[in-house]
């Protein structure tokens, strides 16, 4: 990515919210979500033979999403 005109590989966090049934298939939503994107899609410059790498570092099961917007917005790079 390139921000603030630097050119390199970057991390991120990022809160979503999905429906699901297992963490797994939690994990999948938002890895899909995060994918389709239109802001990171942009922003990746990687190879189409190197991906960027994705996963849920933490998954929390909500009862409900409440006042929560879903699915969520921004991103915190580092």
């Amino acid at each position: 990515m390139n921000i603030d005109g630097v050119e390199r590989r970057y991390g991120f966090y990022t809160t979503r919210f999905v429906e699901a049934q297992s963490e797994e298939e939690a994990e999948l939503a938002v890895v899909n979500l995060l994918r389709n994107d239109p802001r990171l899609v942009q922003a990746v410059m990687n190879e189409k033979i190197d991906p960027p790498m994705m996963y849920a570092e933490e998954i929390t099961e909500l009862k409900s999403f409440g006042e929560y917007q879903v699915p969520g917005a921004g991103f915190s790079f580092f």
